[in-house]
């Protein structure tokens, strides 16, 4: 328009978009600056849409560095309106399908069976709300539930996108730093968000156990380095970039959910590719990983020494030993005060069952009372009263027969649809989707975040490479390096 204007009236025009540009510069700086919250919510908008704006799927790793990584405690990443609580980490992984979507252009059929379940989840949170169950914890079992949904949604824009490497080294550059915080955390140089805790009292060793929202992204990761490798071949660079920092995440969490997911789908993944080369390359995967075991452990206590380093090593290897190896048998767990705690939970759950077992009693409901201490703000007087380990149990109490009815359509078509599928990759991805959902038997995934997006996107991602050779505009390119990767990067 300023180009058919004349020279001094283009002047003036030019002068007035120039001050204008000026003005909302200066109310950008004035109103991030006045307001701490709205400043960082300025900046990041200002970020979200550069990144739109030059290269769309780096919001792909946003999402999953914002969701897995170890942070400090204390570190703002979200903001409470009300009994709705908005994580960063959430709205980055909506902008990230967001951005995505109009590339990909997903099919209806893609939407039906997250479209499904999201459907149930809104159902139970509305009854949860007319039953008068507490607003603040009814929207917080819903929004979990609803990230496990994205998650699923965000591993088929992946797949189909093409985006698989991006996300592959997006979640190592995750591994690497949130092994690092976590390394720092349990020696006592920071305090991360989640769980640190002593194992004094429980195994009597002198080591700290630290949980966080790396957890269960790293056993998946190390779930599917497993399944890949009988299921097909991994390259060696892929154990040292995701192997490495996912074992070191799961070692210092002290974790016995880490065995039970990497069984599990070692065993499905042998079943799925059935032959010798499935024999030959498990029995390798064994040999070799007890091989390096046997020479790294001893050989890093040797050249450490009595150092500081070395002492911390050494607690931690008998902590683990302890805790993890050493209570894997019928008789430590009948005396475990973990498994106890949740076969009482188990108790409560099958007792409110049975008072509702159609329909369930909606989400937020408190299937047991309050226990512990007497501080209000512990666990066990909160949302110990609505939380439980055993997600089956749970989601019966709160849904019923038909909401498990939902979920079983939800979480177990991906997985049959990728062990009957050819591709190898969806096999992978079926694999540790059974390994997944047979650990929250004991360990809710879906009730906590991060976990609930892990558990997805192994769900999204089986589906997504079972339907991936389907597609008649798949392209020969993009399949390539999805069998050559053999891993399912992103769905780990």
């Amino acid at each position: 328009m300023i180009l058919y204007l004349r020279s001094r009236h283009r002047l003036v025009m030019a002068a007035v978009f120039l001050a204008l540009f000026g003005f909302v510069c200066f109310a950008f700086g004035v109103m991030s600056v006045r307001n701490t919250t709205q400043g960082i919510i300025l900046i990041a908008a200002t970020f979200c849409l550069i990144v739109y704006w030059a290269k769309p799927e780096l919001m792909i790793g946003m999402a999953l560095f914002l969701s897995c990584a170890a942070l400090p405690q204390g570190l703002h990443v979200g903001k409470i309106i009300g009994p709705v609580a908005i994580y960063a980490s959430h709205v980055v992984l909506v902008l990230a399908i967001c951005f995505l979507l109009p590339k990909v252009r997903l099919q209806f059929g893609d939407f039906l069976l997250p479209g499904m379940f999201a459907a149930t989840v809104i159902y139970f949170a509305a009854v949860g709300f007319t039953s008068g169950h507490m607003p603040a914890i009814v929207v917080r079992e819903a929004t979990f539930l609803l990230e496990m949904v994205a998650g699923f949604i965000l591993a088929l824009v992946i797949v189909y996108g093409g985006h698989i490497m991006l996300s592959m080294h997006a979640m190592a550059l995750t591994l690497w730093f949130s092994a690092g915080m976590a390394i720092l955390g349990s020696s006592g140089g920071i305090r991360l968000a989640g769980r640190t805790e002593s194992l004094q009292m429980d195994t009597g060793d002198a080591a700290n156990r630290v949980i966080t929202s790396t957890l269960i992204p790293a056993i998946a990761v190390l779930t599917a380095l497993v399944a890949a490798q009988i299921a097909g071949r991994v390259k060696p660079v892929a154990y040292l970039a995701l192997g490495l920092p996912a074992l070191v995440i799961a070692v210092l969490a002290f974790s016995r959910n880490t065995l039970l997911s990497v069984g599990v789908a070692a065993v499905v993944a042998f079943f799925a590719s059935m032959g010798w080369s499935a024999v030959r390359r498990a029995a390798r995967l064994t040999l070799i990983g007890a091989g390096i075991l046997a020479v790294t452990l001893p050989g890093a206590l040797f050249l450490l020494g009595d150092t500081t380093a070395g002492t911390w090593l050494g607690h931690q290897i008998t902590g683990f030993s302890h805790r993890v190896l050493g209570r894997t048998s019928t008789n430590a767990l009948a005396v475990d005060p973990s498994t106890l705690a949740r076969l009482a939970e188990d108790a409560n759950l099958n007792q409110t069952i049975a008072a509702a077992p159609v329909f369930g009693h909606g989400l937020g409901y408190a299937y047991q009372l309050p226990f512990g201490g007497d501080d209000p703000t512990e666990f066990t007087q909160s949302l110990g009263t609505t939380y439980a380990h055993n997600f089956y149990l749970w989601w019966l109490a709160k849904a019923g027969a038909a909401g498990m009815g939902a979920f079983a359509l939800f979480a177990l078509t991906p997985m049959v649809r990728g062990l009957r599928s050819a591709s190898v990759p969806a096999k992978i991805s079926a694999a540790v989707s059974c390994g997944l959902l047979v650990m929250c038997i004991v360990d809710p995934l879906p009730e906590d975040p991060a976990n609930a997006m892990t558990l997805g996107m192994a769900l999204g991602s089986a589906l997504a490479f079972a339907k991936l050779r389907r597609k008649s505009l798949a392209s020969q390119s993009q399949d390539a390096p999805t069998e050559e990767l053999i891993l399912a990067g992103p769905a780990a």
